[in-house]
């Protein structure tokens, strides 16, 4: 194994890549933090890139113990994980669990006076100062948390886009998705806002974020010497979150509980219009429209009733016409009698 367990004292992550770079290539480095203090332990974790240095650095600091900032460090060999027993990891339990990812809050720090810190303007010094002051007092709040697959990119120019950030991005893993903070108060002839100056990369994993922000950080050879990338884990808040999500899965349910809710209506309104295009509602032909329309043909029996309201009539006009006046009700009787009477008379000559 190529790990160190390092105990220190109050020293920060910087001197620590300082004081070991001499035997080596460092991986990284890795302190152990204490959340309910939040600050660290005195623990850090460093691994060598190649297990030859590792062991280089353990037989120096036997014969010649390595002091950081004025402190003697106690450097053993790192025990590896699968090599523990069950009934240690036991005992432990989820005593310190980091729930909110803040040992990735120190990714990408770097601090004034190091190393690291070679050849940085002191504009871009400042605002280091100031985000990682902004970053402490957001993470004094329980509700904040870092996140594992989402990047902060600071510093960038006016001009570049999002379309330049995802293809910078896109050389380290898959990018989910891009996102660069504009002013729409001083927006251009297109309707695009000038650009804050920072913006936020996703990743689909946690792998590709924590090379990428390996590899950009405090780059000179991005944008320029005097104005590098600052690139560190995105400070999100949990109860935003949340609540986003929860609109969203209630917008969900309305949609389709609107779809289902149709009134009777509704439906037969849009039944009719599906029976319009499929052409069920055509008009019957001429032939069969001028059949419908005509009366129907009379039958015997309404012939002979006719006949007998036609001669009721012939005798009542008659008798108004020829004589004196006569009494109605005893001519219309009488000439109805005479019609019925010579009706059996027909009906026998018939049989």
């Amino acid at each position: 194994s190529s790990g160190i367990n390092a105990e220190y004292g109050d020293v920060e992550k910087e001197d620590i890549e300082e004081a070991f770079s001499e035997f080596g290539s460092i991986r990284y480095v890795r302190m152990v933090y204490d959340h309910e203090k939040d600050r660290p332990k005195g623990i850090a974790f460093l691994q060598f890139d190649e297990k030859s240095d590792a062991d280089s650095c353990l037989e120096r600091v036997s014969v010649r113990p390595l002091c950081i900032g004025g402190r003697t460090i106690a450097v053993k060999k790192a025990v590896d994980s699968k090599q523990l027993t069950m009934p240690e990891n036991k005992s432990h339990g989820n005593k310190g669990k980091d729930n909110r990812n803040l040992h990735l809050a120190t990714e990408g720090i770097i601090k004034e006076g190091t190393n690291a810190a070679a050849g940085i303007s002191k504009a871009d010094i400042m605002k280091r100062k100031l985000a990682l002051e902004a970053k402490k007092k957001k993470l004094k709040n329980i509700n904040f948390f870092v996140s594992t697959d989402r990047l902060c990119v600071r510093n960038m120019p006016s001009t570049f886009s999002e379309t330049d950030l995802k293809q910078l991005m896109s050389k380290y893993g898959h990018v989910v998705q891009v996102k660069i903070m504009r002013d729409i108060k001083q927006a251009n002839s297109a309707g695009i806002g000038k650009s804050k100056g920072y913006g936020f990369v996703q990743f689909s994993k946690h792998e590709a974020a924590l090379t990428a922000l390996r590899a950009t950080n405090n780059n000179p050879s991005i944008f320029t010497a005097q104005k590098r990338p600052i690139v560190d884990f995105s400070i999100e808040n949990s109860g935003i979150l949340n609540a986003r999500s929860k609109k969203k899965s209630g917008f969900i349910v309305e949609e389709k509980s609107s779809k289902v809710k149709k009134s009777f209506n509704q439906r037969w309104k849009e039944k009719r219009e599906k029976r319009k295009e499929s052409g069920a509602f055509t008009k019957p032909p001429a032939s069969s429209q001028s059949a419908l329309s005509s009366k129907p043909e009379k039958t015997a029996s309404n012939k002979k009733k006719s006949k007998c309201k036609t001669q009721v009539k012939e005798s009542l006009g008659q008798s108004q016409s020829s004589g004196p006046k006569r009494d109605l009700k005893n001519d219309t009787s009488s000439s109805i009698n005479t019609v019925l009477s010579s009706q059996p008379q027909k009906l026998a000559k018939r049989k």
